[in-house]
């Protein structure tokens, strides 16, 4: 009698196969919670890149556990998906997400990032990791800054309502922290709807004379903001290296905001 043996060539094939379901099985879930519909089998085929036939056997062992649903041909996300998620969100809360992606943009730039919340006319620094570097851009936790001349704080303004935004301007003095500082309302004003267009905001010299920041909104999942993550630099650095600063602070910004549940249409980059 003889034993079956496995040919080392399909060996290898069910090998690569495992990684590639897991990985289509990640896009698939992905993709559902960023739809605010359900989808056809041809639709998920073609947004994930996987024959139907090959999809289908992803599909039905997650429908049978109730990770998804099936209506027709639609499919949506099922209670067993949101259950799990409500699990990893009890278990892993916020501050423990954010250090992690903040310790991430540390070893990205070399710079100092700061998280920070709006508390009436002002911003708080909630959480801080500085840079390892000699020369830096050093801030307390906990040290507030106006908003009009913080970078933080100008991303707090910009997604204001226009209401809340002229009764900020009314009953607001503009005293500068620095010879930097813009104290025009006019030209504030300009900057606040240059950052609803861009995404992002960047001082220069306006809170310390000698740093610059970048600011980039972070979004609860009904689309508010949860606060604004800054990176922090001398001036001369944040000058060669703004487009690598940004890129990574809008990214960061972007995994934290998908930490705490919000989600863009398919095919938006969303508010950011």
């Amino acid at each position: 009698m003889k034993t079956a043996q496995s040919d080392p060539a399909e060996a290898a094939g069910r090998t690569s196969e495992g990684p590639r379901s897991l990985t289509r099985i990640l896009a698939l879930f992905d993709l559902l919670a960023r739809c605010k519909r359900h989808m056809s089998l041809s639709e998920l085929s073609i947004a994930i890149d996987c024959p139907k036939s090959s999809l289908l056997v992803l599909l039905r062992p997650l429908t049978e556990k109730g990770y998804l649903m099936r209506e027709e041909d639609n499919y949506f996300l099922g209670p067993r998906i949101f259950q799990f998620a409500q699990s990893i969100l009890t278990n892993h809360p916020f501050e423990s997400v954010l250090r992690g992606v903040m310790n991430d943009v540390v070893n990205q730039t070399g710079e100092t990032i700061l998280f920070a919340v709006r508390d009436g006319e002002k911003v708080i620094y909630s959480s801080v990791i500085e840079s390892p570097q000699p020369v830096r851009y050093v801030a307390q936790q906990g040290i507030n800054r106006p908003l009009f001349c913080s970078a933080s704080g100008l991303v707090m303004l910009a997604f204001d309502t226009q209401q809340e935004l002229d009764d900020y301007f009314r009953r607001t003095e503009l005293k500068p922290l620095t010879p930097n500082s813009i104290t025009d309302e006019n030209e504030l004003r300009g900057l606040i709807s240059e950052i609803r267009k861009t995404g992002y905001s960047s001082t220069a010299g306006t809170a310390h004379v000698d740093a610059a920041g970048f600011g980039v909104p972070v979004f609860r999942a009904d689309g508010h903001l949860a606060g604004a993550l800054v990176i922090g630099a001398p001036l001369e650095r944040a000058k060669r290296n703004k487009k690598r600063y940004v890129a990574a602070a809008k990214t960061a910004a972007e995994q934290l905001s998908r930490a705490l549940g919000y989600r863009s249409e398919v095919g938006e980059t969303g508010r950011h």
